[in-house]
């Protein structure tokens, strides 16, 4: 996992109750009743919204984004370069010894099916109906926490309303009214502060993912292709550079990048 994820949750959770705590009636800020309904309405939402099938997508990519390892895409395109190598000089059974240390696990699945004579057609259609279904559950799990960041606030604005509501039936204290909208207003904080330092900045962590690894099956695809239909090493390596070139320009995105080099 990159290191600015805990980075930047442990600093902002640190920001803003450091900031509480250096304030005064720092206590009203934890309510229990608050953090149910804001929590506890958003799992509800959540289970509302999405079928069980990707209920268990989602908290596996979410688990999955904790232990992700960004792909190294200039020793994927080395890597190739000496596959292709060996290709060339012993043909494609040579390659057989290879698929053992390989540690990208699509690589090894399309580089074995070219050791065992699949047909090119045939490789090309598996390799991109695997690469449909690991995106399409990313894209489960990017959904699944942009809907947790819309869920949140609006069950502290709905937690808000009861505590408003509450608050109202009961004027006849008015010293009391201060400290009960102040309750009424914690919830709004809650759906808030998790909205925005958690689920939509992880929603958009889960989308770069799926971005990166999808440059990086686009080029392990390109790479098994080139080595079945015969290419020459270098022409291989500088079709796969072209990846890296735009990945790397100023300026771009990655997804940019796939529709350029695609």
């Amino acid at each position: 996992m990159e290191k600015t994820t805990p980075i930047g949750l442990v600093a902002g959770f640190v920001l803003i109750f450091g900031t509480i705590m250096m304030g005064q009636g720092w206590t009203t800020f934890f309510n229990v009743p608050s953090m149910v309904m804001v929590i506890g309405g958003t799992i509800c939402a959540l289970m509302v919204s999405s079928s069980m099938v990707d209920l268990k997508i989602s908290l596996a990519g979410i688990k999955g984004m904790f232990t992700y390892q960004a792909p190294d895409l200039p020793h994927l395109v080395g890597q190739f370069g000496n596959l292709a190598r060996t290709a060339r000089r012993e043909g494609l059974l040579a390659l057989d010894r290879a698929l053992e240390d390989l540690e990208d696990e699509f690589m090894g699945f399309g580089l074995e099916m070219a050791v065992d004579g699949v047909e090119e057609e045939e490789i090309e259609d598996l390799m991109i109906g695997r690469v449909r279904t690991e995106m399409s559950d990313r894209t489960v799990t990017v959904k699944f926490l942009n809907n947790a960041g819309t869920f949140c606030p609006a069950f502290g604005m709905v937690g808000t309303l009861i505590g408003l509501i509450q608050m109202m039936q009961n004027l006849s204290d008015p010293a009391a009214i201060g400290a009960g909208m102040a309750v009424a207003m914690i919830t709004t904080f809650y759906g808030a502060f998790l909205s925005n330092l958690l689920f939509l900045p992880a929603a958009q962590k889960a989308r770069a993912q799926k971005v990166e690894m999808e440059l990086a099956r686009e080029i392990v695809q390109a790479g098994v292709l080139g080595i079945v239909r015969g290419e020459s090493p270098s022409m291989i390596e500088k079709r796969l550079g072209l990846f890296l070139k735009d990945g790397e320009g100023a300026g771009e995105d990655a997804e940019t990048t796939l529709k350029k080099a695609a």
